[in-house]
């Protein structure tokens, strides 16, 4: 992801703009617990990708449930890098 996405990403997870986050094809991904908490992961971020995603179990998430508090830190950084 590079900055300029990065960006855009970051101010729709803040103003919860759930469908801008569809449309820039942002992926989430947890398992049932990740999506009660909302604290999916943003899948395309590739500074944390399997560090705090694990692809090996079911997702049951979507865009709204994101909130994972690594890939919010890595999104930040790399909107304002």
């Amino acid at each position: 992801m590079n900055k300029e996405k990065a960006q855009k990403v970051l101010e729709a997870v803040l103003l919860k703009d759930y469908d801008q986050l569809r449309e820039l094809n942002i992926i989430a991904f947890g398992n049932s617990g990740r999506q009660q908490m909302q604290t999916a992961c943003i899948t395309a971020l590739d500074d944390v990708k399997g560090i705090c995603n694990p692809r090996l179990s079911h997702n049951y998430c979507v865009v709204d449930d994101i909130g994972c508090p690594k890939c919010l830190k890595a999104l930040i950084v790399l909107a304002t890098a």
